[in-house]
């Protein structure tokens, strides 16, 4: 099938999926990559073991994919019980998914068949399945048995995805690992595993849970959404009645002082349907009120709702997913009993469990306790902008600073940004301008095969392809941890690192806090307060 060439497509710039960063990419590149992602059929075949509860988590498959390829279908129609999406069927989440951007200009030439669960269905080129805490994904069909919340199944429809994108995207450059036979995780110990039924037998115990009555999200971001939707899908009385009845559902507080953007937010946010505007702490506090859950809306940054808090601390867990170094040293701030701060770049992410408590362990600044003076950072931040130092300098040195026109005509005259971008990033914080890729993969750009990219390889020359899958594991873990503490399962004992652009090996390590002993953490001040707070009666509730 021909490529329909740059004149016929929709802009390039201008398609939610991909972000142009370079003076010198040539458009019909960019059409190329939306043009692969177009040429390819999803279809999603259900098995009869994705029935009643057990078909919501196969629906996480369903959202992410339409967010990606051109053309998403089932062989059959999914009734849904009540769930996150707010939609009764599975046609119905791929119609409103469907209409979130332009559609395709030409029918699909290829057709990848994926199977969810294992019940009566015949073999596609991919399978996913699991359970509650078991990801599996595989060449052939995979059973899906979920008695709860079938986190496991949500983290092998990201696994999948990763799958997907990979085959559609390897010629331009996406990387990854290609699925040979089955790879299973379990999310209690973040290993691989080996067959179906061998889990939980050789499941070592990590860290002892203990039981909490909140859960604080600090960033309600693509992460922070995603853990707020994928809580809502364990604990919301409107969603589920698995919990165990002894187990209280704490409640969740969401911090963040930044708005939806609808144009661009929903390829990133797997949670949201496209249109939510306003403040996204409001926002998503209604959302999880509204099925059930006692949630709280803080739309501040961090540092002042810690200042107007009646207590010190957080007797709960603070799940950060906070970005910025002057963001992070306000996570530190806040005391929490335990934090469990997710960090995403590209197609990486990590989790890392911080109790406040822990002499041996890094707190949530101990990483950029050694971070550049503000004046190296100005300096590359000016070269990667196309802005002044002093400008840089300015707009580091005020949390609420945001970029002008003026500041975004700059970046446009320097080659930093596409015109197409200037109006989205107006009003924006530096960051946005900053960040080349975050829950995206960057795609170099390639003249023909094998060529480097035009302009001699400039770092600034990539197709950044939005990976919505990414943020969606990200809040899997999220949700697991809380929900493994809320049971007082195994928890994370220190970090875990996940590359979705393969098969995750289970890296795990423990963070030593900053060697330097200058990093906050190391107060006694601090050190006296957490053990006040924590080994006695005293709660931040």
């Amino acid at each position: 099938m021909t490529t329909p060439s740059a004149f016929e497509y929709a802009p390039a710039g201008r398609d939610p999926r991909l972000r142009l960063i370079g003076p010198e990419i040539p458009p019909d590149y960019a059409v190329a990559v939306l043009h692969a992602l177009d040429d390819v059929r999803i279809l999603f075949r259900f098995g009869e073991d994705c029935r009643g509860g057990a078909a919501v988590a196969p629906a996480a498959a369903a959202a992410l994919s339409p967010r990606l390829f051109g053309d998403v279908r089932t062989d059959r129609d999914l009734e849904l019980p009540p769930n996150w999406w707010l939609v009764r069927s599975i046609a119905e989440l791929l119609d409103r998914t469907r209409a979130l951007r332009p559609p395709p200009l030409t029918p699909p030439g290829n057709t990848i068949a994926v199977t969810i669960g294992a019940a009566g269905i015949s073999a596609g080129d991919y399978g996913i399945g699991g359970d509650d805490w078991t990801a599996r994904i595989d060449i052939a069909p995979v059973s899906v048995a979920v008695d709860s919340h079938g986190l496991g199944v949500h983290a092998a429809a990201c696994l999948m995805t990763g799958q997907l994108l990979h085959r559609v995207l390897g010629p331009f450059g996406y990387p990854g690992v290609a699925l040979r036979g089955l790879y299973a995780l379990d999310l209690i110990t973040h290993q691989p595993t080996g067959s179906p039924g061998s889990v939980s037998e050789a499941r070592p115990v990590c860290m002892a849970g203990v039981g909490i009555t909140e859960v604080g999200i600090a960033g309600v971001g693509s992460v922070g959404t995603s853990t707020a939707a994928l809580l809502a899908t364990a604990l919301a009385p409107g969603y589920t009645t698995a919990l165990p009845a002894a187990v209280a559902r704490p409640r969740i507080v969401l911090i963040d002082a930044d708005d939806f953007d609808p144009q661009r937010n929903p390829f990133r946010y797997p949670a949201l349907m496209g249109g939510e505007t306003g403040s996204k702490a409001v926002t998503m506090a209604e959302r999880l009120c509204g099925a059930g859950l006692v949630a709280l809306a803080a739309p501040l940054r961090v540092g002042p709702w810690v200042a107007g808090r009646e207590r010190p601390g957080f007797d709960g867990l603070l799940v950060s997913s906070v970005d910025t170094l002057s963001g992070r040293l306000e996570v530190a701030d806040v005391l929490a009993r335990d934090t469990l701060s997710i960090g995403v770049a590209g197609l990486s992410l990590h989790a890392q469990r911080e109790p406040v408590a822990a002499v041996d362990r890094a707190c949530p600044y101990c990483d950029f306790v050694d971070a550049a003076p503000p004046s190296t950072q100005a300096e590359v931040h000016a070269a990667g902008t196309g802005l002044s130092v002093a400008r840089i300098l300015e707009l580091l040195g005020r949390d609420d600073a945001r970029l002008t026109a003026a500041d975004l005509d700059l970046a446009v005259a320097a080659g930093r940004v596409p015109e197409v971008r200037r109006r989205q990033l107006v009003g924006a914080p530096l960051a946005d301008l900053v960040r080349q890729a975050y829950a995206e993969a960057a795609l170099a750009v390639r003249t023909g095969a094998g060529a480097p990219p035009p302009g001699g390889g400039s770092a600034q020359e990539v197709v950044a392809v939005a990976a919505p899958h990414v943020s969606w594991f990200a809040g899997t873990i999220a949700a697991a941890e809380t929900i493994k503490q809320l049971l007082e399962l195994p928890l994370l004992d220190g970090r875990v690192d996940v590359d979705l652009a393969g098969l995750p090996p289970g890296l795990l390590r423990r963070m030593p806090p900053d060697p330097t002993g200058t990093c906050l953490c190391r107060s006694a001040v601090r050190r006296r307060w957490a053990q006040r707070l924590y080994t006695g009666p005293l709660s931040a509730a």
